[in-house]
């Protein structure tokens, strides 16, 4: 009688099994690569955390500085640990008031080569950038470790430096093991295996230790214990940039605003983690011009380098926006510069929020939003106060889908946006926002809004 009775139990049990089961297969992952995001605009969040990394003592030309923005009507306490490579550091505490900012240099008061931050917040809508001290390059700090990084386009050459630097934000130490991927095949220096770093530590990894004078170099960092905050230093003569990376390989991404400008160098390199050959097709848009496409195949656990600047193919005409598409999941990179130095900057991931801000003071060449979905979207504008008041709405846009509109000609009043601080909402996870900073060649300084890495 009992196990009758137990019977119909047994169904609903299997029965929701079946459901559950049924629905994890239908669910997808929008964006597999994008990072942890910081981008908590609500401000509803008990606390928050942000980790920011990629910074050298001045001696090495890699030094830079972070700028913490509060995008709320309320002050938030903040907390900011300072770390370097040799472990040692000081913790200190700040009132960041309404709608304001606080940039202050990681590597001031403490003792190593390179430097690494934690900054925890009370409360949400918090956001942190760091930029490099010849305004060569910005980056998103992020709100929590990861596990799996990837990156492309590291160059070791004579007079180039790669180098990895490495954040650990948890209480406990983290082990990781580094591979890589160029023409030399597929790569993992023994010295570079099962590599820890300490609790709330700083640790670099010199790539050109052991991947000897190589122009293209694509990198995995898979961590084993723990998880890590990881940005690329790529200081190529006297620019350094910040590589993001992703989380992992892509058969699809799009880089927005690639120069064509005449003197300047615009590539798309490649790394192909994988034993398949990858067949990639570039996509190239420049408006008043039919572009034809442009192929290339990345050997297994190798690399390879698809020309924009020059190119006899693709004229010299401002801005082009490039779409990628292959045959095998690749690691994707854009390399700006002008012959021997160059700038890395990694794919961005569709986010439905964005903060854009003029952190370097000189405004912007250009400004794109990109829906990347083929429906439309409507963007909602609002430009932050510095002086502590309320936010201004300055224009709801709508954006027809796989298009792209300048934010110059959407916002005129805008200008360059120099001096600018604002939030940029999209009504689906479709929007990429890219800029660049103002450059001779123009196009050499790729940036984006901060998008929730």
């Amino acid at each position: 009688m009992s196990s009758f009775r137990r019977a119909p139990l047994f169904v609903v049990l299997a029965l929701a099994l079946i459901v559950v089961g049924v629905l994890s297969s239908m669910a997808k992952n929008a964006n597999p690569s994008q990072l942890p995001s910081t981008l908590a605009l609500n401000g509803r969040a008990e606390s928050t955390a942000l980790y920011c990394t990629g910074f050298s003592s001045a001696k090495l030309g890699e030094s830079g500085r972070v700028i913490l923005i509060n995008t709320t009507g309320q002050s938030h306490e903040v907390t900011i640990d300072h770390v370097s490579n040799l472990g040692v550091g000081f913790a200190n505490e700040l009132n960041l008031g309404a709608y304001d900012q606080f940039g202050f240099d990681p590597n001031t008061g403490v003792h190593g080569d390179y430097f690494g931050v934690g900054a925890q917040v009370s409360g949400g809508g918090v956001v942190g950038v760091e930029v490099t001290k010849g305004h060569t390059s910005e980056a998103p700090c992020i709100s929590t470790g990861i596990t799996n990084w990837f990156a492309a386009g590291f160059d070791t050459t004579v007079g180039s430096t790669a180098i990895l630097s490495v954040y650990n934000p948890t209480a406990t130490p983290a082990v990781f093991n580094v591979s890589t991927f160029s023409s030399q095949g597929y790569v993992a220096p023994q010295r570079f295996q099962g590599y820890a770093v300490g609790a709330h530590s700083q640790a670099e990894i010199n790539l050109g230790i052991a991947i000897v004078n190589q122009s293209d170099v694509g990198v995995h960092v898979r961590v084993l214990r723990g998880t890590l905050d990881i940005v690329g230093l790529q200081k190529s003569g006297p620019t350094v940039s910040y590589e993001t990376g992703v989380e992992e390989p892509s058969f699809s991404a799009i880089f927005p605003l690639v120069t064509t400008s005449n003197n300047a160098t615009a590539q798309i390199r490649f790394s192909n983690p994988g034993p398949t050959p990858a067949n990639v097709t570039l996509k190239v848009t420049l408006p008043r011009y039919h572009v034809p496409n442009q192929t290339l195949s990345v050997a297994p656990y190798g690399s390879a380098v698809a020309s924009i600047t020059p190119n006899t193919a693709i004229p010299a005409a401002g801005y082009a926006s490039v779409s990628m598409s292959s045959s095998q999941p690749v690691i994707a990179a854009l390399a700006t510069g002008t012959g021997n130095d160059i700038a890395l900057s990694a794919p961005q991931s569709p986010e439905p929020e964005y903060l854009v801000g003029d952190f370097t003071g000189h405004g912007f060449d250009a400004a794109t939003l990109t829906n990347t979905s083929s429906k439309s979207i409507s963007i909602d504008v609002t430009r932050l106060s510095r002086s502590g008041g309320a936010p201004s709405i300055l224009s709801r846009l709508h954006l027809a889908g796989d298009t792209s509109e300048s934010v110059h000609s959407a916002l005129p009043a805008l200008a360059k946006l120099r001096g600018v601080v604002m939030i940029v909402r999209a009504s689906r996870p479709s929007l990429i926002v890219t800029l660049t900073l103002p450059t001779r060649p123009a196009g050499m300084t790729v940036v984006s809004g901060l998008d929730g890495r």
